[in-house]
């Protein structure tokens, strides 16, 4: 029988709950910490020196809470892009009462569960870490990190370049149909959220693919050879989880993906070696 893992002890499944629920809660305090100060001022960055850019974090003439000012950052190149030339102008308008308020709603949740995340990790590692073996231990901690590192680069892709070139894509449509654009200001920060998302969980995709290699579950050569039906099958994937009905953001994500899956079977291909079962073909 092989031995148990070395930190390993007997306990009580409400025993392990207990746990559980203690390290959730250490959580939560952290996300409604990080809520807070999402809806707090946003600094004036032109007020210069330090203690005027903090002072200015409480202190504002107006009320920009710190989670919409994020979002705007990488709205306002773009708007001023697309406004600058005449022939496009693009207007983020309320639509609906409670529009304006679910924008900061959505933006203050996503970007406090960004920052929370690696918090959120750290506890559920130090949760199981004690059933695990030293073998183990080593495994979860190489593609933890790394699989965080890829959902984060996932996002920043996302944002910074498949939502400003689906908007140009939107507005430059629009141009050539006559049509003025007025987006609600709610809707496009849920596009945004939701770009973001789905992009950084399609950059996991070498991390899946590294794992089943790692308990010897996928075999990198027979993957390769089905790999035509695997491009159709994400490419019908991401059509669906993409907001847009366009097909241009399913293209933008679809090419990261095809990198990353063949990326991904360089390294399961490494990995594989020490599983008897699969041989190279």
């Amino acid at each position: 029988m092989e031995p148990k893992p070395p930190r390993d002890r007997e306990m009580p499944l409400w025993e392990h709950l207990a746990e559980l629920g203690k390290r959730l809660k250490r959580v939560l305090i952290a996300f409604a910490v990080v809520f807070v100060v999402m809806w707090m001022p946003a600094p004036n960055l032109d007020s210069g020196g330090v203690l005027n850019i903090l002072a200015s974090f409480f202190v504002s003439g107006e009320y920009n809470p710190f989670a919409y000012w994020v979002f705007m950052q990488s709205m306002n190149p773009l708007l001023r892009e697309l406004n600058s030339t005449g022939n496009i102008k693009l207007v983020l308008i309320g639509g609906e009462v409670w529009s304006p308020l679910s924008a900061v709603m959505y933006a203050a949740v996503y970007l406090s569960v960004l920052v929370v995340f690696p918090y959120f990790l750290y506890e559920l590692w130090l949760y199981i870490q004690p059933a695990l073996y030293p073998h183990e231990e080593r495994a979860v901690k190489k593609y933890l990190w790394i699989g965080l590192m890829l959902f984060y680069a996932g996002n920043l892709f996302g944002i910074l370049i498949i939502y400003p070139m689906l908007l140009r894509f939107i507005t430059g449509l629009a141009k050539i149909l006559g049509i003025e654009q007025l987006f609600s200001v709610s809707s496009v920060v849920s596009t945004w959220i939701q770009m973001a998302f789905w992009t950084g969980v399609i950059f996991e995709t070498p991390i899946v693919m590294a794992v089943l290699s790692e308990i010897c579950l996928l075999n990198p050569w027979t993957l390769a050879e089905y790999r035509p039906l695997v491009y159709a099958a994400a490419l019908i994937l991401i059509a669906v989880i993409t907001p847009d009905t366009t097909l241009v953001s399913t293209f933008l994500t679809f090419i990261p993906f095809v990198i990353l899956f063949e990326l991904g079977l360089v390294w399961s291909r490494r990995i594989v070696r020490k599983c008897p079962d699969i041989q190279r073909r």
